[in-house]
C-alpha cells in the first residue's frame, strides 16, 4: 500500500504539471501578430526601459495571463493595486494566516472569487494597530503625563473571526509535526487547543527541549524598557551556538517581549560580531534560515530549530515586579504568547530574570499574564505543571494483545514502556535502548485502538509511521492475526530485530532527520 500510495501521489503531481503545461501557447501561436496578447507580452519583455505599468499590462492580457499563471500569489493590497475590478473572477480565493488579515482588506478580494477558503488559527495573532499611550509605570494604567508613554497595541477583528462567527463550514487540522520533541507543543496543546492536536513523541525520553535559564539582573522599568542582563546572556548564547561544531546544521531565532529589547540584543550582537570575526563568519555561513531577532508582534510565520526567548520583564532596580507585561496584558495577550512559544522545532531556551512565583495573579486578570506564569512553571517543572491529560508515558496497555507482547519481551530481559506520548496519539510499546537508557531503541505498533483511530488507510499505514521515522524512531509493526496464529514466530522476529540493533554501531538506532512532507490525509495537519 505504501508504495502504491506514493506512486499515485507522484503520478498526480505529473498529471497536474502536464495539464498546466498544456495551456502554455504552442510554437504556432508564438508567431502571432504583434497586436495579439502574446505579441504584446513579448514586446514588453524585450524593452530595456519604458515598461507598461503592471496594472495596464495585466488588463491587456485577459486570456493569456490565466493560461500562463493560473495561480496568483498576492497580498490583499496587491490585488487591489494590480487587478482591475473587471478582472475575470477566480475559481478559488485562499487566505493564509487569515487571523492577521483585517476584514476591510479581505472583502474586496473575496468578491473576486467563486469559492473561498480561509486558513488560519484563531489562537494566534490578530491584526494589530500600534499607537502610543501615556502609561503610569506603577500600575500600567493610562496617565495624562506626557512622558513615560510607550507603544501599545489594539487588536482588530480579522476575516477569520468573521467567518467563524458566520458559522461557515469548518475543518480543523489536527496533526502537529513541526516539533521534533513533543514537549515543545505540549503547553500550547493543553492550554489553547484542548489537547486536541495529534502530536508525535520523541524517541528521547528526557529531551530537555524546553529549558529555563535564570538570569540575575533587572528590568529598566520607566527607562529604556530593556533587560540588559538577559540581552547579554542571549548574545553569549548566540555565540556559543554558532561556534559549536555539533550545531553546525542547527538554525536559531530570538524572540523578545518588546521592540526595545529586540533593538538592544541586535546592538550588542553587532558589537560582538565586530569584535569576533570568527563569530561573524559563522553567522554569515548559515545561508539557510539565517538568524533572526524579532519581537512578539512580528514573529508569526517564522520557525527555527532553536528559539531563545527573552522574557524581558522582571524585578526593577528596587526589586519590585509590577504586573504590567506590555501586550500580554491586552485582550489578545495569550494569543501572542502562543505564537512566541511555538516557533521552535528542536528546543526553546527561556532567559529570564523573572520567576513564576513573582507573578501575582491576584493583581492581574489578563489571560496572557496568567499563561506566562504557567508556562514558566512548565519550563521549570515539566509536564507536572500541567493538567493530568498531558502526563507523559505511564498509561496502562491498551489491550490484552499488548499485555501479551510486553510479557514476552520482559521475559527476555527487555525494558518496555506502554503508551508512550503526551497527546491523543501514543506509540503502543517502546523498548528502552540498553546502551542509552535515555532513549528508545524501537517503537512497536500493534493494530489496536491507536491504529484504528486513523481516519484513512493513508493515515494508518503510511503517514504516521513516516512522521515517527523522521523523528528518529525505528518502528516495528505486529499484526494481531499474525500474533495469534504464530506467537513464537512473531517473538522471534522482534528479538532478532532488537539484537541486530544492539549489535550495530552505538548510534545506529538514531534515524537521520529528514524533511517531513505535509500530510495529505483527510484529518489534515496543524503546524
Amino acid at each position: 500500500f505504501k508504495a502504491a500510495d506514493q506512486r499515485f501521489q507522484k503520478l498526480t503531481e505529473r498529471y497536474l504539471a502536464a495539464t498546466l503545461a498544456g495551456r502554455i501557447p504552442a510554437a504556432s501561436e508564438a508567431a502571432a501578430s504583434a497586436d495579439s496578447e502574446l505579441g504584446r507580452l513579448r514586446r514588453e519583455r524585450q524593452k530595456q526601459r519604458g515598461h507598461m505599468p503592471v496594472r495596464q499590462l495585466v488588463r491587456s492580457l485577459p486570456t493569456l495571463l490565466p493560461r500562463l499563471k493560473p495561480c496568483l500569489l498576492m497580498s490583499p493590497l496587491s490585488v487591489s493595486q494590480y487587478l482591475d475590478a473587471g478582472y475575470a473572477p477566480f475559481d478559488l480565493v485562499v487566505f493564509d494566516e487569515a487571523s492577521q488579515i483585517p476584514v476591510w482588506d479581505a472583502v474586496g478580494v473575496i468578491a473576486r472569487g467563486r469559492q473561498l477558503a480561509v486558513v488560519g488559527d484563531p489562537k494566534q495573532l490578530p491584526p494589530t494597530n500600534f499607537f502610543n499611550r501615556a502609561v503610569d509605570p506603577e500600575d500600567g494604567e493610562s496617565s495624562s503625563a506626557g512622558d513615560g508613554g510607550f507603544e501599545q497595541v489594539e487588536d482588530l477583528e480579522s476575516i477569520l473571526d468573521e467567518c467563524l462567527g458566520a458559522g461557515m463550514n469548518r475543518l480543523s487540522l489536527k496533526w502537529h509535526y513541526r516539533s521534533r520533541h513533543e514537549s515543545l507543543i505540549t503547553f500550547s496543546n493543553v492550554t489553547y487547543y484542548g489537547s486536541e492536536l495529534i502530536t508525535f513523541p520523541s524517541p528521547v525520553t528526557d529531551d530537555g527541549a524546553v529549558r529555563f535559564e535564570r538570569v540575575q539582573g533587572v528590568y529598566d522599568r520607566g527607562g529604556s524598557r530593556t533587560n540588559r542582563a538577559e540581552a547579554d546572556a542571549i548574545v553569549a548564547g548566540i555565540e556559543a551556538h554558532y561556534l559549536d561544531a555539533a550545531k553546525a546544521r542547527s538554525t536559531l531565532g530570538v524572540v523578545t517581549f518588546n521592540q526595545p529589547q529586540q533593538a538592544l540584543i541586535e546592538t550588542l550582537l553587532d558589537a560582538r560580531r565586530r569584535a569576533s570575526p570568527e563569530l561573524d563568519r559563522a553567522i554569515e555561513a548559515r545561508a539557510h534560515e539565517k538568524l533572526f531577532i524579532k519581537n512578539l508582534e512580528n514573529v508569526q510565520g517564522d520557525e527555527r530549530d532553536v528559539i531563545f526567548f527573552s522574557i524581558t520583564y522582571g524585578p526593577d532596580a528596587a526589586g519590585k515586579v509590577t504586573m504590567n507585561f506590555g501586550p500580554l496584558n491586552g485582550e489578545g495577550g495569550h494569543r501572542r504568547l502562543n505564537v512566541a512559544i511555538s516557533r521552535a522545532r528542536e528546543a526553546v531556551v527561556i532567559y529570564s530574570t523573572l520567576m513564576p512565583e513573582q507573578i501575582d495573579l491576584a493583581k492581574v486578570r489578563a489571560a496572557g499574564v496568567r499563561d506566562l506564569k504557567h508556562y514558566l512553571e512548565f519550563a521549570i517543572r515539566g509536564a507536572r505543571a500541567l493538567a493530568a491529560q498531558s502526563a507523559p508515558t505511564g498509561l496502562d496497555p491498551d489491550s490484552p494483545f499488548e499485555i501479551a507482547v510486553i510479557a514476552k519481551l520482559r521475559a527476555h530481559g527487555w525494558v518496555v514502556h506502554p503508551q508512550v506520548g503526551c497527546s491523543g496519539y501514543r506509540i503502543d510499546l517502546a523498548v528502552v535502548d540498553p546502551r542509552a537508557p535515555g532513549r528508545y531503541l524501537v517503537g512497536i505498533e500493534c493494530d489496536g485502538r491507536a491504529y484504528h483511530s486513523g481516519a484513512t488507510a493513508r493515515d494508518r499505514d503510511r503517514l504516521r509511521q513516516h512522521v515517527l521515522e523522521s523523528l528518529g524512531w525505528r518502528i516495528h509493526r505486529i499484526w494481531s492475526t499474525d500474533w495469534w496464529l504464530d506467537p513464537q514466530g512473531e517473538v522471534g522476529k522482534m528479538l532478532g530485530l532488537l539484537a541486530s540493533l544492539v549489535e550495530a554501531a552505538p548510534h545506529a538506532s538514531e534515524a537521520t532527520p529528514v524533511e517531513v512532507a505535509e500530510p495529505t490525509s483527510e484529518a489534515g495537519s496543524a503546524s
